[in-house]
């Protein structure tokens, strides 16, 4: 057996990663809704690959981490099958699609972006020569409710930067953010929902265009295109009539005391039903605990589960008058809606990247352990900081001191001691995070 497609710096499910500890796969979900086969599906897989956990990633995708073999073509037949995987093996890693993770169900949504989602999904996969694209290209879609993505997420560290990014701003329009190099540049764009698919394509037939003409041999990024023509020379040369309307507003993120909770029992648009955001520690959840999800979902629910880009998983349309129910279920699985169990993130670190100087899973989770507060720390193995795009209210920033494993801790940019603290030596940090977030 071997892998139906080329590697590339982006994980994918068609190709292995190679890591110290095996091979990393990851599985893309648009839109970040699994309904209950495709969770099965997940399952299943996870048996046949001997692996007991899955994790859920900040853009709300699953990944495998440590096998040992190559998956079987029963295995990429089943993904496709149950619509987890792209007929074109060499598009799959393009269906980077992130929504709204309440979408259909925010009582404060402007649109719901579901079919959208599945729509821009069907016309990536239809596309095949937007295999010539970056592996990294992006769509955002956010519906304009109260549980935002991109710029609208909750908090600065929520943040995630799609290179095309939709926002409503009416019922039946959204406003266009292009995202490039952790920031949103404003285009003062605003596009018809009935247009939102037309308009997607013609702005990635123009930037697949230039990668095309480059001459670099690595595919240049948005970032490179909009160094090179600018905004408006962008979106001029893209084959759509666009809307304009510089006074069109997104609602600004949140600041703390205003932070809506989308963890714990929260009332949908649907009367008398709630769903129940789960934080999981650094994405994990064993396959165990999805099992019991899954049968929550079909007794309590529809069926369906949703991950969130903050590594957390919503079980939605549970009678209110069963929450309490489903609630002493959910913690009998060993999970929590517990805020603090979702604000710390970490790259996979060592043993299963090659760039990381610690063990940041392992640290982080001991952080979760002895910290007073909910506060976003970004434990990373190495300067690439990977597991967090936006940045972070406290970040640990892995290195070694005489071949000892150890932190350069950081307030936002701000470097807050004159040396490394050893890893050995957590304790010292959770005491200074705990003394300035109190």
């Amino acid at each position: 057996m071997s892998w139906l497609a080329a590697s590339n710096p982006c994980p994918g499910l068609f190709y292995g990663t190679a890591a110290q500890d095996g091979t990393l796969i990851r599985i893309r979900v648009p839109g970040g809704c699994i309904s209950r086969d495709q969770a099965i599906a997940i399952v299943e897989i996870a048996d046949r690959w001997q692996t007991s956990r899955v994790q859920v990633t900040n853009r709300a995708n699953l990944q495998f981490r440590a096998l040992r073999s190559i998956p079987s073509p029963e295995v990429f037949s089943t993904l496709q099958s149950v619509g987890l995987a792209s007929q074109n093996p060499h598009l799959d890693h393009l269906r980077n699609i992130m929504a709204s993770p309440t979408a259909g169900i925010d009582p404060a949504e402007l649109i719901d972006v579901r079919s959208l989602v599945q729509a821009i999904d069907t016309d990536l996969q239809n596309t095949p020569e937007l295999i010539g694209l970056p592996p990294k290209f992006s769509i955002g879609i956010d519906g304009g409710g109260a549980i935002g993505i991109g710029a609208r997420s909750e908090s600065v560290w929520q943040h995630r930067y799609n290179e095309i990014q939709l926002s409503a701003v009416t019922c039946d329009r959204f406003k266009l953010t292009l995202g490039s190099n952790r920031r949103f540049y404003e285009t003062g764009v605003l596009i018809k929902k009935s247009d939102c698919v037309a308009a997607i394509a013609a702005l990635t037939q123009t930037y697949l265009a230039y990668v095309q003409q480059s001459q670099s041999q690595k595919k240049p990024r948005l970032r490179d295109l909009l160094k090179d023509w600018g905004i408006e020379s962008y979106l001029e040369r893209v084959p759509f009539q666009f809307e304009r309307d510089s006074d069109a507003s997104i609602s600004p993120a949140r600041t703390r005391t205003e932070l809506t909770q989308y963890l714990g029992i929260q009332p949908q648009r649907q009367p008398g039903r709630a769903y129940i955001g789960i934080a999981l520690r650094l994405g994990w959840m064993t396959i165990a605990q999805l099992r019991g999800l899954i049968q929550l979902a079909e007794t309590y629910g529809s069926g369906e589960l949703r991950l969130t880009p903050w590594q957390s998983i919503l079980l939605p349309d549970v009678a209110i008058d069963q929450t309490a129910t489903v609630l002493d279920a959910i913690a009998a699985l060993e999970l929590s809606t517990d805020l603090s169990n979702s604000t710390v993130v970490a790259c996979a670190g060592k043993p299963g990247c090659a760039a990381s100087e610690t063990h940041t899973q392992a640290h982080a989770l001991t952080l979760i352990n002895q910290l007073n507060h909910p506060v976003n720390i970004h434990v990373t193995g190495c300067p690439k900081r990977c597991a967090q795009p936006s940045p972070a209210e406290f970040t640990l920033l892995g290195t070694t001191v005489q071949g000892s494993e150890a932190y350069a801790l950081f307030a936002g940019d701000r470097p807050l001691s004159d040396r490394p603290i050893l890893a050995s030596e957590l304790s010292t940090i959770v005491e200074l995070i705990n003394t300035l977030h109190d």
